[in-house]
């Protein structure tokens, strides 16, 4: 658990820091669109830093065997929060590449809580 914490935890602080360089890369050439797209553009950078910072903060937590499920918890509630009203937008309208990233945060995320709760 601690290597799926840790792992999925810089999966997503990377893909954070990623979206972040590459929407500000795409609004530096093609300007600024409206606000929703800012809006949404921050979400999805804010849920991914947030999740996998709290995802690493776990791993260290159950490795120093600290109270590592609070963590663990919050991490996985922020990201199933994100991801399942992204989802159905995403399916709609966004191409398989973008659907994926999605689906497995989703996925690891419940597993995570369930674990967690499981283990309290």
């Amino acid at each position: 658990m601690i290597r799926l914490l840790a792992g999925i935890g810089v999966v997503l602080v990377a893909g954070g820091l990623g979206h972040s360089a590459g929407v500000i890369r795409l609004y530096v050439t093609d300007g600024l669109p409206d606000a929703n797209r800012v809006m949404l553009d921050i979400w999805i950078a804010q849920a991914q830093l947030l999740s996998g910072a709290l995802y690493i903060a776990a791993s260290r937590a159950m490795r120093a065997r600290s109270n590592w499920r609070a963590l663990a918890v919050f991490g996985a509630l922020t990201i199933i929060g994100f991801a399942i009203p992204i989802l159905p937008v995403l399916v709609a309208r966004a191409p398989l590449i973008f659907r994926v990233p999605a689906i497995i945060y989703l996925v690891v995320s419940l597993f995570i809580l369930v674990n967690a709760a499981r283990s309290a």
